[in-house]
């Protein structure tokens, strides 16, 4: 039955394409995103816990959903300082997507979903490997339709001094956002989409319509149909 709800989410995801005409906003920080809400990755587990895809996840104010790899690999908790040797904040809980080049989890990109739209998400992001990388974030809706895609650049070192990238955008429209994937290229094809994350931040939340845990995996899965045909393109 499983297979099943996921064979018809695929399908459905896959003609949401179009591009809604709402308005977005970028935020270079935090505190200019102001955030409401917040995923803390530390109720996966500890550093060095390694994860399958999907997990489950609660935010502060109790909006729920899944997190994960889009090619269905595992990833890991780390903190910054412990398991992480980068630029984020010393301590910093992160999400890492692991490198399936060196037998460690699946790589990304990585999809995360929410049981209710938020107006905003917020994150840093560091690649793997030091230097500097780009990256595309790329927001979703209930549909799980396009509603925009934003590039960034960043740098990678090991001075644990928080100057990771921060990666903000809000929609003016209002809570339309049920999923971003994210993904980074450094250069070198053997760190594609090796990257790790901070906590996110949201904004703003609403009440739709309940969706289960397993209609979210359902769309996890079917994200990675989308992120793979525009990665070969």
């Amino acid at each position: 039955m499983r297979k099943q709800i996921l064979a018809v989410a695929v399908v459905v995801i896959s003609l949401g394409v179009m591009a809604s005409a709402d308005a977005f906003v970028t935020y270079g920080s935090r505190v200019a995103q102001a955030p409401d809400d917040i995923i803390d990755w530390s109720q996966l587990g500890p550093s060095f816990t390694q994860l399958a895809t999907p997990q489950a996840f609660s935010t502060f104010n109790g909006n729920s959903g899944l997190v994960g790899n889009i090619n269905g690999g595992d990833f890991l908790r780390l903190d910054e300082g412990n398991g992480w040797g980068g630029n984020f904040d010393y301590g910093e809980t992160l999400l890492w997507t692991g490198n399936a080049n060196f037998g460690i989890g699946g790589g990304g990109p990585l999809a995360v979903v929410f049981t209710n739209g938020v107006a905003s998400v917020g994150m840093s992001v560091q690649a793997d490997l030091y230097g500097p990388f780009t990256g595309t974030l790329t927001l979703y809706d209930s549909s799980f339709n396009v509603l925009t895609s934003i590039n960034f650049s960043g740098s990678s070192d090991g001075s644990e001094n928080g100057s990771a990238v921060f990666v903000g955008i809000g929609d003016l429209a209002g809570a339309n956002i049920f999923a971003f994937t994210l993904e980074t290229d450094s250069g070198d094809p053997t760190y594609l989409n090796d990257f790790a994350i901070d906590d996110v931040s949201t904004s703003s939340l609403v009440t739709p319509e309940p969706a289960s845990l397993t209609l979210l995996g359902s769309g996890l899965v079917g994200l990675a149909g989308m992120v793979r045909r525009k990665l070969r393109g």
